[in-house]
Protein backbone atom coordinates (compact mmCIF):
# COMPACT_ATOMS: atom_id res chain seq x y z
CA UNK A 1 0.00 0.00 0.00
CA UNK A 2 1.49 3.22 -1.00
CA UNK A 3 0.94 6.70 0.28
CA UNK A 4 1.30 10.06 -1.47
CA UNK A 5 2.13 13.46 -0.03
CA UNK A 6 2.98 16.86 0.00
CA UNK A 7 2.78 20.49 -0.53
CA UNK A 8 5.66 22.52 0.95
CA UNK A 9 4.99 26.15 1.76
CA UNK A 10 6.89 29.02 3.34
CA UNK A 11 5.71 30.06 6.78
CA UNK A 12 6.58 32.87 9.13
CA UNK A 13 9.22 31.63 11.61
CA UNK A 14 8.38 31.67 15.26
CA UNK A 15 11.92 32.61 16.29
CA UNK A 16 14.59 35.02 15.03
CA UNK A 17 16.30 32.21 13.12
CA UNK A 18 15.12 31.86 9.52
CA UNK A 19 12.90 28.82 9.19
CA UNK A 20 10.74 27.09 6.64
CA UNK A 21 7.52 25.24 7.24
CA UNK A 22 6.45 22.11 5.43
CA UNK A 23 2.94 20.69 5.34
CA UNK A 24 2.73 16.97 4.61
CA UNK A 25 -0.65 15.53 3.63
CA UNK A 26 -0.66 11.75 3.90
CA UNK A 27 -2.92 9.70 1.64
CA UNK A 28 -3.56 5.99 1.38
CA UNK A 29 -3.33 4.64 -2.13
CA UNK A 30 -5.86 1.89 -2.80
CA UNK A 31 -4.42 -1.31 -4.34
CA UNK A 32 -5.60 -2.67 -7.68
CA UNK A 33 -7.26 -5.89 -6.55
CA UNK A 34 -7.61 -8.49 -9.28
CA UNK A 35 -4.50 -7.29 -11.11
CA UNK A 36 -1.47 -8.38 -9.16
CA UNK A 37 -3.29 -8.67 -5.84
CA UNK A 38 -6.15 -10.71 -4.38
CA UNK A 39 -7.95 -10.72 -1.02
CA UNK A 40 -8.30 -13.66 1.35
CA UNK A 41 -10.15 -13.71 4.66
CA UNK A 42 -8.62 -15.78 7.43
CA UNK A 43 -9.78 -16.77 10.91
CA UNK A 44 -6.53 -15.48 12.41
CA UNK A 45 -3.61 -13.73 10.77
CA UNK A 46 -0.33 -15.62 11.32
CA UNK A 47 2.44 -13.66 13.00
CA UNK A 48 4.53 -13.74 9.82
CA UNK A 49 1.54 -13.40 7.44
CA UNK A 50 2.36 -16.70 5.71
CA UNK A 51 -0.65 -18.84 4.78
CA UNK A 52 -0.68 -22.60 4.20
CA UNK A 53 -3.29 -24.93 2.68
CA UNK A 54 -4.60 -27.82 4.75
CA UNK A 55 -2.71 -30.36 2.66
CA UNK A 56 -0.13 -29.31 0.02
CA UNK A 57 -0.17 -32.93 -1.23
CA UNK A 58 -3.99 -32.98 -1.36
CA UNK A 59 -5.79 -34.35 -4.39
CA UNK A 60 -8.93 -32.20 -4.33
CA UNK A 61 -9.90 -30.62 -7.64
CA UNK A 62 -10.74 -26.94 -8.06
CA UNK A 63 -14.43 -27.84 -8.23
CA UNK A 64 -14.32 -29.96 -5.08
CA UNK A 65 -12.59 -27.22 -3.12
CA UNK A 66 -15.06 -24.58 -4.35
CA UNK A 67 -17.90 -26.81 -3.11
CA UNK A 68 -16.22 -27.35 0.26
CA UNK A 69 -15.85 -31.10 -0.19
CA UNK A 70 -13.36 -32.57 2.33
CA UNK A 71 -11.24 -29.42 2.64
CA UNK A 72 -8.77 -31.29 4.88
CA UNK A 73 -7.54 -32.86 1.66
CA UNK A 74 -7.27 -29.57 -0.23
CA UNK A 75 -4.02 -28.06 -1.56
CA UNK A 76 -5.82 -24.75 -2.22
CA UNK A 77 -6.58 -21.49 -0.45
CA UNK A 78 -9.65 -19.48 -1.44
CA UNK A 79 -9.34 -15.78 -2.26
CA UNK A 80 -11.21 -13.12 -4.22
CA UNK A 81 -10.39 -10.86 -7.14
CA UNK A 82 -12.99 -8.28 -6.02
CA UNK A 83 -11.78 -5.02 -4.42
CA UNK A 84 -13.98 -5.72 -1.39
CA UNK A 85 -13.20 -9.44 -1.16
CA UNK A 86 -15.83 -12.17 -0.96
CA UNK A 87 -18.78 -10.58 0.91
CA UNK A 88 -20.17 -14.03 1.72
CA UNK A 89 -17.23 -14.63 4.07
CA UNK A 90 -18.24 -12.70 7.18
CA UNK A 91 -16.10 -14.24 9.91
CA UNK A 92 -12.55 -13.50 8.92
CA UNK A 93 -9.73 -10.98 8.86
CA UNK A 94 -8.99 -9.77 5.31
CA UNK A 95 -5.43 -9.78 4.01
CA UNK A 96 -4.15 -8.59 0.63
CA UNK A 97 -1.95 -11.10 -1.17
CA UNK A 98 0.69 -10.22 -3.73
CA UNK A 99 0.32 -12.53 -6.72
CA UNK A 100 3.89 -12.05 -8.01
CA UNK A 101 5.40 -12.98 -4.64
CA UNK A 102 3.21 -16.08 -4.40
CA UNK A 103 4.22 -17.16 -7.90
CA UNK A 104 7.85 -16.49 -7.03
CA UNK A 105 7.50 -18.91 -4.10
CA UNK A 106 6.23 -21.72 -6.32
CA UNK A 107 2.52 -20.90 -6.14
CA UNK A 108 -0.16 -20.56 -8.78
CA UNK A 109 -3.36 -18.50 -8.94
CA UNK A 110 -6.35 -20.25 -10.51
CA UNK A 111 -8.65 -17.62 -12.02
CA UNK A 112 -12.44 -17.37 -11.82
CA UNK A 113 -12.88 -18.85 -15.35
CA UNK A 114 -10.64 -21.80 -14.42
CA UNK A 115 -12.66 -22.48 -11.26
CA UNK A 116 -15.95 -22.15 -13.16
CA UNK A 117 -14.80 -24.45 -15.98
CA UNK A 118 -13.85 -27.15 -13.49
CA UNK A 119 -17.23 -26.80 -11.78
CA UNK A 120 -18.93 -27.31 -15.16
CA UNK A 121 -16.82 -30.43 -15.69
CA UNK A 122 -17.85 -31.69 -12.26
CA UNK A 123 -21.54 -31.10 -13.05
CA UNK A 124 -21.26 -33.07 -16.29
CA UNK A 125 -19.59 -35.96 -14.49
CA UNK A 126 -22.09 -35.74 -11.60
CA UNK A 127 -25.48 -34.84 -13.16
CA UNK A 128 -27.34 -34.87 -9.84
CA UNK A 129 -25.22 -31.93 -8.67
CA UNK A 130 -26.03 -29.67 -11.64
CA UNK A 131 -28.58 -27.41 -9.94
CA UNK A 132 -26.37 -26.88 -6.89
CA UNK A 133 -23.25 -26.34 -8.99
CA UNK A 134 -25.00 -23.86 -11.29
CA UNK A 135 -26.07 -21.86 -8.23
CA UNK A 136 -22.50 -21.87 -6.95
CA UNK A 137 -21.14 -20.76 -10.32
CA UNK A 138 -23.56 -17.83 -10.25
CA UNK A 139 -22.37 -16.77 -6.77
CA UNK A 140 -18.69 -17.14 -7.69
CA UNK A 141 -19.10 -15.18 -10.93
CA UNK A 142 -21.44 -12.41 -9.81
CA UNK A 143 -20.70 -11.97 -6.10
CA UNK A 144 -17.55 -13.62 -4.73
CA UNK A 145 -15.02 -13.49 -7.56
CA UNK A 146 -13.43 -16.63 -6.12
CA UNK A 147 -9.92 -17.52 -7.17
CA UNK A 148 -7.85 -20.37 -5.74
CA UNK A 149 -4.22 -20.30 -4.64
CA UNK A 150 -2.19 -23.47 -4.61
CA UNK A 151 1.32 -24.86 -5.11
CA UNK A 152 2.48 -25.18 -8.69
CA UNK A 153 1.81 -28.75 -9.89
CA UNK A 154 5.45 -29.16 -10.96
CA UNK A 155 6.82 -28.19 -7.52
CA UNK A 156 9.28 -30.86 -6.22
CA UNK A 157 8.08 -32.88 -3.19
CA UNK A 158 10.82 -31.49 -0.95
CA UNK A 159 9.50 -27.95 -1.59
CA UNK A 160 5.87 -29.00 -1.60
CA UNK A 161 5.86 -30.40 1.93
CA UNK A 162 6.06 -26.99 3.59
CA UNK A 163 4.53 -24.92 0.82
CA UNK A 164 2.58 -21.80 1.67
CA UNK A 165 2.39 -18.17 0.66
CA UNK A 166 5.68 -16.46 1.57
CA UNK A 167 5.77 -14.21 4.67
CA UNK A 168 6.14 -11.01 2.66
CA UNK A 169 3.20 -11.69 0.35
CA UNK A 170 0.38 -10.56 2.66
CA UNK A 171 -0.56 -7.20 4.15
CA UNK A 172 -3.59 -5.82 5.97
CA UNK A 173 -5.98 -3.50 4.12
CA UNK A 174 -5.47 0.15 5.05
CA UNK A 175 -7.98 2.47 6.75
CA UNK A 176 -9.31 3.75 3.43
CA UNK A 177 -9.76 0.25 2.00
CA UNK A 178 -11.43 -1.49 4.93
CA UNK A 179 -14.81 0.34 4.69
CA UNK A 180 -15.37 -1.10 1.21
CA UNK A 181 -14.89 -4.62 2.59
CA UNK A 182 -17.34 -3.98 5.45
CA UNK A 183 -19.87 -2.36 3.11
CA UNK A 184 -19.89 -5.45 0.86
CA UNK A 185 -20.44 -7.69 3.88
CA UNK A 186 -23.34 -5.49 5.00
CA UNK A 187 -24.96 -5.84 1.57
CA UNK A 188 -24.67 -9.63 1.76
CA UNK A 189 -26.17 -9.69 5.26
CA UNK A 190 -29.14 -7.62 4.08
CA UNK A 191 -29.65 -10.05 1.23
CA UNK A 192 -29.53 -13.14 3.45
CA UNK A 193 -31.93 -11.43 5.89
CA UNK A 194 -34.46 -10.96 3.09
CA UNK A 195 -34.11 -7.17 3.06
CA UNK A 196 -32.56 -7.07 -0.41
CA UNK A 197 -33.19 -9.05 -3.57
CA UNK A 198 -30.44 -10.81 -5.48
CA UNK A 199 -30.66 -8.19 -8.22
CA UNK A 200 -30.37 -5.38 -5.66
CA UNK A 201 -27.39 -7.11 -4.08
CA UNK A 202 -25.58 -7.36 -7.39
CA UNK A 203 -26.38 -3.72 -8.20
CA UNK A 204 -25.09 -2.64 -4.79
CA UNK A 205 -21.86 -4.57 -5.20
CA UNK A 206 -21.38 -3.18 -8.71
CA UNK A 207 -21.79 0.39 -7.41
CA UNK A 208 -19.38 -0.35 -4.57
CA UNK A 209 -16.79 -1.70 -6.99
CA UNK A 210 -17.22 1.34 -9.23
CA UNK A 211 -16.79 3.69 -6.27
CA UNK A 212 -13.62 1.87 -5.25
CA UNK A 213 -12.13 2.13 -8.73
CA UNK A 214 -13.02 5.82 -8.95
CA UNK A 215 -11.32 6.48 -5.62
CA UNK A 216 -8.27 4.55 -6.81
CA UNK A 217 -7.98 6.24 -10.20
CA UNK A 218 -8.99 9.82 -9.42
CA UNK A 219 -5.78 11.11 -7.97
CA UNK A 220 -4.86 7.53 -7.02
CA UNK A 221 -5.92 8.17 -3.44
CA UNK A 222 -8.57 6.83 -1.12
CA UNK A 223 -8.80 9.59 1.48
CA UNK A 224 -6.59 11.87 3.54
CA UNK A 225 -5.24 10.02 6.55
CA UNK A 226 -3.12 12.58 8.37
CA UNK A 227 -1.67 16.06 8.05
CA UNK A 228 1.76 16.81 9.51
CA UNK A 229 3.35 20.24 9.89
CA UNK A 230 7.09 20.66 10.37
CA UNK A 231 9.13 23.83 10.85
CA UNK A 232 12.84 23.43 10.13
CA UNK A 233 15.50 26.04 10.94
CA UNK A 234 16.93 26.92 7.58
CA UNK A 235 20.36 28.27 8.57
CA UNK A 236 21.37 25.16 10.47
CA UNK A 237 20.12 22.96 7.69
CA UNK A 238 21.96 24.97 5.03
CA UNK A 239 25.23 24.75 6.97
CA UNK A 240 24.79 21.01 7.39
CA UNK A 241 23.99 20.72 3.70
CA UNK A 242 27.20 22.51 2.78
CA UNK A 243 29.14 20.14 5.00
CA UNK A 244 27.50 17.16 3.32
CA UNK A 245 28.39 18.47 -0.13
CA UNK A 246 31.99 19.23 0.78
CA UNK A 247 32.42 15.87 2.51
CA UNK A 248 30.49 13.95 -0.19
CA UNK A 249 28.48 12.40 2.64
CA UNK A 250 24.89 12.38 3.82
CA UNK A 251 25.96 12.32 7.45
CA UNK A 252 25.94 16.05 8.36
CA UNK A 253 22.59 16.81 6.70
CA UNK A 254 21.11 13.61 8.07
CA UNK A 255 22.20 14.33 11.64
CA UNK A 256 20.87 17.90 11.53
CA UNK A 257 17.56 16.86 10.02
CA UNK A 258 17.10 14.19 12.66
CA UNK A 259 17.86 16.68 15.45
CA UNK A 260 15.24 19.08 14.19
CA UNK A 261 12.69 16.42 13.42
CA UNK A 262 13.13 15.02 16.90
CA UNK A 263 11.85 18.28 18.29
CA UNK A 264 8.37 17.64 16.94
CA UNK A 265 8.25 14.01 17.93
CA UNK A 266 8.78 12.39 14.57
CA UNK A 267 8.71 8.74 15.57
CA UNK A 268 5.50 7.75 13.78
CA UNK A 269 5.13 10.71 11.47
CA UNK A 270 8.74 10.44 10.41
CA UNK A 271 8.38 6.89 9.19
CA UNK A 272 5.35 7.79 7.06
CA UNK A 273 6.85 10.99 5.68
CA UNK A 274 10.21 9.40 4.97
CA UNK A 275 8.58 6.65 2.95
CA UNK A 276 6.69 9.21 0.90
CA UNK A 277 9.74 11.35 0.22
CA UNK A 278 11.55 8.28 -1.01
CA UNK A 279 8.66 7.28 -3.27
CA UNK A 280 8.20 10.80 -4.61
CA UNK A 281 11.79 11.86 -5.24
CA UNK A 282 13.67 8.57 -5.38
CA UNK A 283 17.08 7.98 -3.84
CA UNK A 284 19.84 10.00 -5.43
CA UNK A 285 23.49 10.57 -4.63
CA UNK A 286 25.34 13.83 -4.38
CA UNK A 287 23.98 17.36 -3.86
CA UNK A 288 20.84 16.64 -5.89
CA UNK A 289 19.50 14.43 -3.14
CA UNK A 290 19.97 17.19 -0.59
CA UNK A 291 18.34 19.77 -2.84
CA UNK A 292 15.22 17.68 -3.41
CA UNK A 293 14.95 16.36 0.12
CA UNK A 294 15.25 12.69 -0.84
CA UNK A 295 17.52 12.27 2.15
CA UNK A 296 14.29 12.22 4.17
CA UNK A 297 13.61 8.73 2.90
CA UNK A 298 16.51 7.58 5.04
CA UNK A 299 16.28 10.06 7.87
CA UNK A 300 12.58 10.13 8.63
CA UNK A 301 12.17 6.40 8.13
CA UNK A 302 14.84 5.72 10.71
CA UNK A 303 13.04 7.90 13.23
CA UNK A 304 10.26 5.35 13.26
CA UNK A 305 12.56 2.85 14.92
CA UNK A 306 15.04 4.89 16.99
CA UNK A 307 14.89 8.06 19.01
CA UNK A 308 15.97 11.19 17.17
CA UNK A 309 18.64 11.98 19.73
CA UNK A 310 20.20 8.54 19.49
CA UNK A 311 20.44 8.75 15.71
CA UNK A 312 21.83 12.27 15.73
CA UNK A 313 24.54 11.36 18.23
CA UNK A 314 25.60 8.24 16.37
CA UNK A 315 25.63 9.88 12.96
Amino acid sequence: MGENIVQPSDTVPTSMAPARGFLFVIFEELPEIGVGKVIRKVAAIPYDFSLKPDNPFGTLSLAEHAQGIDLRNSPFLSASNRPFGAPTMLNGEPVILDVAKIQGAGGRIYTVPEVVNDLKRFAIENPTSKVRVDRLISIITDIEGEVLIGPRPSLPPELLVDWGTPPGAATRPGPAHSPYIRAAEDLWQKHTAGKMTRAELEQGLAKLGKAYNQARFLGRVGRVLTVFAIVITVDDLINAGRQSISQHSFRPITAETVRQAGGWGGAVAGARIGFQIGALFGIETGPGAIATGAVGAIVFGAIGYFSAGWIARHI
